[in-house]
């Protein structure tokens, strides 16, 4: 895996799963 791949996934799980549950605790 080459840094740009992981990046993206990083990019992708924390916009699916930590921003969602980021927007829902602070609501």
């Amino acid at each position: 895996m080459s840094m740009q791949t992981i990046l993206i996934i990083l990019v992708i799980v924390l916009l699916l799963g930590g921003g969602g549950f980021y927007y829902r605790g602070r609501r």
